[in-house]
């Protein structure tokens, strides 16, 4: 029979320490808290609902740039828009300027579902960061704010992220000499 692992073991492993899985662990358990709320209330997910929040917010939209808004993977934004189309949220009309492209526009109900989500999401957000003190929130939001401006930013070299994790790698290695 296989042991379960406790969140004391997990705290004691090596892997937690570090900040991705932290994140990680936060983001996945307050998404799957998410999508039971918002496919109980609205039929829709967290996913999907991000994209009618980026049409409604960027009406006119293409699904390549809408990609670009929403980081979402192309397979799953096109079955996203199709379930969202379907549901009458969205509509689709072919671009002036190239038929090869459509531009995704809210419908009056889309719009609706969308303040219906905002209203829920933020309540969610106000109880699921009730451990936070207003002080301690504003402080995680503009740290994660400027994490998210830093690695979305189009200036990050690749070649320059691999010269200091070698120089840190080195360090460490060095280290585990002298020990």
């Amino acid at each position: 029979m296989a042991k379960k692992t406790t969140d004391a073991g997990r705290q004691n492993s090596g892997y937690a320490s570090y900040l991705t899985f932290k994140l990680d662990l936060v983001k996945s358990a307050m998404l799957r808290q998410a999508n039971q709320v918002y496919r109980h209330e609205l039929g829709l997910d967290v996913r999907s609902l991000r994209l009618l929040r980026a049409i409604c917010d960027n009406p006119g939209v293409t699904a390549t740039g809408l990609r670009e808004l929403t980081l979402v993977e192309k397979t799953l934004l096109s079955k996203d828009l199709a379930e969202l189309v379907g549901l009458k949220l969205v509509r689709r009309s072919i671009h002036p300027d190239d038929a090869r492209h459509h531009q995704l526009w809210p419908t009056a109900r889309g719009k609706q579902v969308r303040v219906a989500s905002d209203d829920l999401g933020h309540a969610m957000e106000a109880v699921m960061l009730s451990v936070l003190s207003p002080d301690e929130h504003a402080v995680l939001d503009e740290l994660l704010g400027k994490l998210a401006r830093e690695f979305l930013a189009e200036t990050g070299d690749l070649e320059d992220l691999l010269a200091v994790l070698e120089k840190h790698t080195a360090k460490a290695r060095r280290l585990r000499g002298a020990g």
